[in-house]
């Protein structure tokens, strides 16, 4: 089946689970975040990652009205990838869903040979340091305010360790009008993520987690039922609050 025929399916499969949830016809800017972290490129080389990112060009199909998609990178540094628009998906899967890349020197020579828009993935370099790109999403949301409320999709295989600072971020981030959906690909340390779902003193819980062992492995129809599960709450949550 080619890639078009694929996301017409899966886009009508993203709004029955919308209808499912009681969130039918809602529109959101998404924004994609991926983790390239060392321990990701296994992910990457099997075209577990590439794939991941097809299946949620669907949502933004479903929920963006330009149906186009922000995305990020990050290991130890965050980088903004060139927004993807549906028509470009091939082509921006293969030149921009890559893996951090280990600088063995102090001095940082740039990345020979990279094409318009590619990140230099030495600079994005090997750690995890979520933080980072929480930060740096909530700054563009600020800078680029909506009507709509956004949907980040934040994908990373765990290891997981400034605990403080990513709650630190998320909590700041309680009144803004975003949800934060993680999905855990494998089965590593999730920290402070997983926890969030219980975390006390929130206005609004804007805060969604689940984590799969082999997301190649699960339906479409799975998928998008836990992707949307918490978001249609929140926005109900959020409007009364009058955070949206």
């Amino acid at each position: 089946m080619d890639m078009r025929k694929r996301l017409s399916l899966r886009k009508e499969q993203v709004a029955v689970s919308l209808r499912k949830h009681g969130a039918e016809g809602v529109t959101a800017r998404v924004i994609l975040v991926l983790d390239a972290s060392g321990s990701m490129s296994m992910l990457y080389s099997k075209g577990v990652v590439a794939d991941v990112v097809e299946r949620m060009a669907a949502v933004a199909a479903q929920l963006d009205d330009d149906g186009e998609m922000q995305a990020w990178t990050f290991a130890s540094n965050p980088a903004r990838l060139p927004d993807l628009t549906l028509g470009d998906l091939p082509q921006w899967l293969q030149h921009h869903v890559r893996v951090g890349e280990l600088a063995l020197f102090r001095r940082k020579k740039p990345q020979k040979g990279l094409l318009p828009g590619q990140v230099d993935m030495r600079a994005v370099g090997i750690q995890n340091e979520e933080q980072k790109v929480i930060a740096e999403v909530r700054t563009y949301v600020r800078e680029h305010p909506t009507a709509a409320p956004t949907l980040v999709l934040f994908f990373s295989d765990g290891g997981v360790y400034r605990n403080k600072e990513i709650e630190t971020e998320l909590r700041e981030a309680v009144d803004e009008p975003v949800f934060w959906q993680f999905v855990g690909l494998g089965r590593a340390q999730y920290g402070v993520l997983e926890r969030f779902d219980t975390l006390p003193g929130r206005r609004v819980d804007n805060v969604g987690f689940f984590a799969v062992d082999d997301i190649s492995r699960v339906p479409d129809t799975e998928l998008y039922d836990r992707l949307l599960s918490e978001f249609p709450s929140w926005i109900r949550e959020a409007r009364r609050l009058h955070i949206i």
